[in-house]
């Protein structure tokens, strides 16, 4: 422990300006260095020109690794994953020119933060807890279904887990609004929403991937200053959902996040327990 020097090793896809990773590295280990002690001592940098880039190459990277619910989503200027074993972080520089300079620093930092609590591949490779296979059982979901309820709940958990370090860390104005244009709602979001009902496993998975920005809102709604515009964001990011359902998501964020301790696995296994309100609703006909 205490290493704050992380070697940062560059690759580079397409076109980019040599001074905009100037500017990543320099949000990279001012982050690194305010977020020790930590155990990092090195990671990938993938910087890619086009969106449509990354997309193709994770395709290609999770084929390789047998991945089945993992993907880039081209909603996302920044992931993180450790498929390779070490800590990669993946920027899309198309996206990110679209956004304020606050959303894009506080995207980078989020993503260091995954580095630190989460670049290990034990946090990629997780087995189905007993509350999830238990609903699986009751309702004989698919193992791809299960799969990707799993997934869900997991990049939900570790952007709540970020999110919560980098408050405690002293970053507030950078990842609250990251966290206003996570629950800024999408087309793509209510066409989905629209697609699925009336299939119960499509519900499920809809509602449990909403977990993800929820997630990153959570740190924030006892903030004095942003608390209550935090939790007004909240509810207005999902009203397009029928009443029911968002009153029972909203449950379940509020209540579930908070309940989480330090131990990633651990808060997988409880958020997935928390679930089980909104699995037993969806299926439950």
């Amino acid at each position: 422990m205490g290493r704050a020097l992380v070697h940062i090793v560059v690759s580079k896809y397409g076109k980019i300006d040599n001074e905009e990773v100037s500017k990543v590295f320099e949000a990279m280990e001012e982050c690194y260095s305010q977020l020790a002690p930590h155990d990092v001592s090195l990671v990938d940098l993938y910087l890619f020109e086009r969106s449509s880039s990354v997309i193709a190459f994770f395709a290609k990277e999770y084929r390789k690794f047998g991945v089945v619910s993992a993907h880039f989503d081209e909603r996302f200027f920044a992931m993180h994953d450790a498929w390779r074993g070490i800590p990669r972080i993946t920027l899309s520089f198309e996206k990110m020119k679209e956004l304020p300079e606050l959303v894009r620093i506080g995207g980078i930092r989020h993503e260091v933060g995954h580095s630190v609590l989460h670049g290990n591949l034990r946090y990629y490779i997780l087995s189905a807890p007993p509350a999830l296979l238990e609903i699986a059982d009751r309702f004989n979901l698919s193992f791809e279904c299960v799969t990707n309820l799993l997934y869900l709940v997991s990049i939900a958990v570790k952007d709540y887990e970020v999110t919560r370090l980098l408050h405690q860390r002293g970053y507030i104005e950078d990842q609250i609004n990251y966290a206003k244009h996570l629950l800024q709602v999408s087309e793509e979001e209510r066409l989905s929403w629209e697609l699925s009902r009336g299939k119960p496993a499509a519900e499920a998975l809809c509602l449990i991937s909403y977990l993800k920005t929820g997630g990153c809102a959570v740190p924030f709604l006892l903030d004095k200053k942003f608390g209550e515009e935090m939790k007004q964001r909240l509810m207005e990011s999902r009203s397009y959902l029928p009443s029911d359902r968002s009153a029972l998501l909203l449950k379940v964020i509020e209540e579930g996040f908070t309940s989480l301790e330090t131990d990633t696995l651990e808060n997988v296994a409880l958020m997935t327990g928390k679930c089980k309100p909104i699995f037993e609703a969806v299926f439950n006909r």
